[in-house]
């Protein structure tokens, strides 16, 4: 489960875009900042997922940024600084 926070292309909107609808009884699952940025390096969005370290992980860009934004690469905030999947 993912959910976008913030869109940096349009000034910060939230987008409301995610992987399913939830209730905020689920949202405490999402802790896992990431962020999915072009291939110039550029960030788009900012988000939270539920998991950082599996396969799962690449949902946000697979289902949101991909085919919506052109989003090429997704990174979690993990350990004080940003790692790409």
């Amino acid at each position: 489960m993912w959910t976008i926070t913030n869109d940096l292309v349009d000034g910060g909107k939230k987008v409301g875009a995610s992987s399913c609808t939830f209730d905020a009884t689920q949202a405490v699952s999402l802790k896992h900042r990431f962020r999915l940025l072009d291939d110039d390096g550029n960030i788009y969005y900012e988000g939270i997922s539920d998991v950082h370290d599996s396969q799962k992980a690449f949902s946000p860009l697979d289902d949101f940024g991909r085919g919506y934004a052109g989003c090429t690469q997704i990174e979690y905030f993990t350990n004080g600084a940003w790692r790409s999947l």
